[in-house]
């Protein structure tokens, strides 16, 4: 993203046609205090003028500032959702902060990223993969989304496997359930990953109660 981009991104249309005009309009401001300073005009009732580009430049400002602080307040509440998945409070802050970002259509890679761990962590695996996919290929690495991707379907592999290993827990569904179970343990990668750690342990619990 260029740096335009990542300073208007989120905001509304007439947000940002507000911070352009009013940026053209406190340069014209400024040239005409030069002009009337040099023919020693009364500057006083031009000065009265700046109150206008002012707020034209506050008001997307403000919307920007908040819009970061709602940012910030989901990767909080998703750090502590990761300790307490299960928290129905947490849970619906984070469906309330990804609500807000959405709708003000952020495009910033990072933002991006955040909304698909918390959407994957809510278990709206196929919003998740359809955020990802937003990310431009570039900083996917650099973000960490690519591994991201990877544990979503790992997830939805073994959650697929779990489910019919529960529905009919055969000799061949519980080998299969356990080598995919093992795969997912030796990469040290997925480890992080709260949802799949927890089909991990429920798999595991499965294969030793049918022994």
């Amino acid at each position: 993203m260029t740096y335009f981009e990542r300073l208007t991104d989120g905001l509304q249309l007439h947000e940002v046609a507000m911070f352009i005009l009013g940026g053209l309009l406190f340069i014209v401001l400024l040239f005409l205090i030069v002009l009337f300073a040099l023919r020693k005009r009364q500057l006083k009732p031009l000065l009265l003028f700046f109150l206008i580009p002012i707020v034209m430049l506050g008001w997307p400002s403000i919307a920007k500032i908040q819009l970061n602080q709602e940012g910030l307040t989901l990767v909080n509440n998703l750090k502590e959702l990761e300790k307490h998945p299960d928290d129905e409070a947490l849970q619906s802050k984070v469906e309330q902060s990804i609500q807000v970002l959405e709708e003000k259509n952020v495009n910033a890679p990072d933002k991006l990223a955040d909304i698909a761990r918390a959407k994957y962590l809510l278990g709206e695996d196929k919003g998740a993969l359809e955020t990802i996919n937003k990310i431009p290929e570039a900083d996917k690495a650099v973000l960490g989304v690519a591994e991201l991707q990877r544990a979503i379907r790992a997830t939805q592999d073994l959650e697929r496997k779990l489910e019919k290993a529960k529905a009919s827990p055969t000799p061949e569904s519980l080998d299969i359930l356990k080598i995919t179970k093992t795969q997912i343990e030796a990469d040290y990668k997925f480890s992080e990953h709260v949802r799949l750690q927890r089909y991990v342990n429920e798999s595991d619990s499965l294969i030793k109660r049918n022994r």
